[in-house]
Order: structure tokens, then sequence, then C-alpha cells
């Protein structure tokens, strides 16, 4: 027996299990052995800041809760999600999905713009971002976000996936895209047409700041030095201020105060470094969920559903099922858009896969518009047009 294995008497162990213990408690909380209940999510600002806000001071907010019409909070299994839908209840119904970093509002212009033109419309944050909670002990892929769709739509009042209603349209943005592939994938007989505005998926490379040791193993790394690598990656002020305390604070400089009241946010009034600022400041989960979707989320080689999507898009699917053959994204196209000066979503660099994949320009239609990765917002006039021309409305 060795001179190690005779000091570990059994009180000696149970003190290094004790300890080690301690060790993990704190260094992986969300494998902690609090009851499921406990730590089944994290709460988004809807539960930690808004009730100690008064109505004038939440208006105030760059993302009230009440910014987009329709709003509703959405029980699940995985925690409270904010869902908002509205327009012409007999409109033509399109679900839109935003990208890793800006919650629903980032689509707010173009989806109202959508309404005018006599659509119903659906919006809601993605898991970890803006008013939804934060699943804990999932990992954030095509399958929780395709969970959450279904979550949203049973949510309606409206039908929205029977067949009397005749299905809806998806529109994704960036990570939204990646899941609107993945979704359509797998369930073609729901979707009528996709748009795509410079989506993910079929990346071959994330900017630098992804690369970081903490987004290809966030669950190896402490919160605080996660919430660091996420705040330099997103280019956002890091202030370990950001209780209610100063939340308060922060209102109180924006004053005057208005009434509380639902409002669209249009292209020109939606500041969304504000609203991006807030999730990172105030939703202790968002670090969380961004960091578990640029390792698991459908942003970089998903190429399996793309081409189960893109092969139903073609009319070429092996599927026997009727569903599928008698989608009406088969032997469709779909209509994709870019930023002039993206440097994210590089649009010649996504065009050389889905040329590929489509096997020409026949089963889809490029545009581009003015602007970097975040064109949706300034150039959402343009980006409706376009959507318009595509779907003859």
């Amino acid at each position: 027996m060795s001179w190690f294995s005779s000091l570990l008497t059994p009180s000696v162990s149970t003190v290094i299990v004790t300890i080690a213990s301690g060790i993990l408690y704190v260094w992986w909380p969300e494998r902690s052995n609090k009851p499921a209940a406990l730590r089944r999510s994290i709460p988004a600002p809807r539960e930690t800041l808004l009730p100690h806000l008064s109505a004038g001071e939440i208006v105030t907010l760059p993302y009230p809760p009440d910014l987009l019409p329709g709003g509703r909070n959405v029980e699940t299994l995985y925690g409270v999600m904010r869902v908002y839908e509205w327009g012409p209840k007999d409109g033509m119904k399109v679900l839109l999905i935003h990208g890793d970093t800006t919650p629903a509002p980032v689509l707010g212009p173009i989806a109202s713009q959508l309404v005018d033109r006599g659509c119903r419309v659906m919006v809601f944050d993605l898991w970890g971002r803006g008013y939804s909670d934060t699943p804990l002990g999932v990992p954030y892929d095509s399958r929780l976000f395709t969970t959450q769709i279904f979550f949203a739509l049973a949510s309606s009042s409206l039908s929205w996936t029977g067949a009397a209603t005749g299905g809806f349209s998806m529109i994704g943005f960036s990570l939204g895209g990646g899941v609107t592939m993945s979704f359509a994938a797998h369930f073609p007989y729901l979707v009528n047409s996709i748009v795509l505005l410079a989506p993910a998926g079929v990346l071959r490379y994330m900017p630098k700041d992804y690369k970081r040791f903490s987004f290809r193993y966030p669950s190896l790394v402490p919160s605080n030095f996660l919430r660091l690598a996420v705040g330099k990656a997103l280019g956002v002020t890091i202030s370990k201020e950001t209780g209610t305390a100063n939340a308060i604070a922060e209102v109180d400089r924006n004053r005057p105060q208005e009434e509380s009241k639902t409002f669209i946010a249009g292209k020109d009034t939606l500041d969304i470094p504000g609203i991006v600022q807030w999730q990172f400041d105030y939703h202790k989960g968002f670090c969380h969920s961004f960091a578990n979707t640029i390792y698991y989320g459908p942003i970089m080689n998903q190429e399996s559903d793309w081409v189960k999507a893109c092969d139903i898009i073609k009319g070429e699917s092996s599927s026997p099922e009727s569903l599928v053959r008698g989608s009406k994204i088969w032997n469709s196209k779909i209509l994709i858009m870019f930023g002039d000066a993206d440097d994210v979503v590089v649009a010649k660099d996504v065009m050389k896969e889905l040329d590929q994949l489509l096997g020409g320009p026949e089963h889809v239609t490029c545009g581009t518009v003015p602007g970097g990765h975040g064109f949706p917002v300034p150039s959402c006039d343009e980006v409706v047009e376009h959507i318009c021309r595509f779907w003859h409305i």
C-alpha cells in the first residue's frame, strides 16, 4: 500500500469529497443538486426586474414588455416565454424568428409593415432573450427551439397548424434562419413559404471573439468569466452594477415618464444597442443561453437539416410521406436576403452553399440591401418590399 493511499482514511476522504463537492457546486451551479423545481430555469427580467419598477419607469426601458402589440406570457415545461401576435385574424399567417443576440423587437418593424399589408404575425423571444426564461440542463439546439415554436403556436387563440388554416410562412433572421430551415426540414407540411435574412446554419467560420474557449466549452467556464467573454463578443459595456437599484436609477435619468401603453417601435425609434445592453445587464440567464447557443445551436455545420429542407424545396425528397410531397414548399422557391456590408453572414459564402444544395438559382431568389448584419431594422422598408414582391401581396 502506497504512502498516499495510507493517508486516505475515512475522515480524510470525507473532507476531500466535501471540499470537491463545494467547488463543483460553485463552479457548475446549473449542475448542482438543488431541487429540479428550483433549477429548471433562470427567470427573465419579467420576474426579476419589472415587479420593482413603476409603470412609468417600465415604459422608459429600452425594451418595455409592451413594445410590440398582442403580448402574452406563455407557461411551458422549460419556463415562461414571451410571445407577440397581432394583425387581421384572417390574414396570411407569418412567424418571425430573431437571432442569437437581439430579442423579438428587432423584427418588430418588419412585422408591423407586414400587418399593414394584411398579414397576421407572430414573433417571440427565444429562450434566454428578452422576457423569456433561460432553461437549464438542456442543449440550445434545433430541438429546443423547434419545441419553443410549437409552444408559441399552441398559445394562440387561432389555429396556426390546422389544415383549414393553410399553415404559415416563416421569416428567420441570423440564428432564426437556421432554426427556420431545421423546422422546415422536419415539418414541411406546416410551412407555406420561407424567407431567410442573413441566415446562420451553414456558416464555415465564426467571428474571432466567438472562437474563445468560453464558447467552445461553456459548461467548464465560471459564470463571471463567461459574462466577460459574452460582453466582449457583443461589444457591450461590462458593469457590475446590474441590480434593481441601478435599473431604477437608469430610468430616473431617462425621464420624463409616460403612461404605460402598447406601441410599435419603428426603425427610427428602436434602440437596438440599448436593448442588447439592457438584456446583457438585466437578464441573468442571457449569457448562459448565448454561449450555449453558440456551442449547440443551428449556426454552423447544419448540413443534414439543410440538405433535407433543400431536397423538399427542389421537389427531390426521397420521403414517401404524402404530407411532405403535398406541402406548399415542395418544389418551390425561397427568398434569401443579405446586407451588403455584412461581415458576419457573408452573401457569397452562403450562396455558394445554397447553389450546391439547391442545384442553382431555380429555387432561390436572392436580394441585397444596404447595411451590416443588423440590416433588418435600418433597411426594413427595402426588406419588406422584397418580401411582398416574393409573396405577391
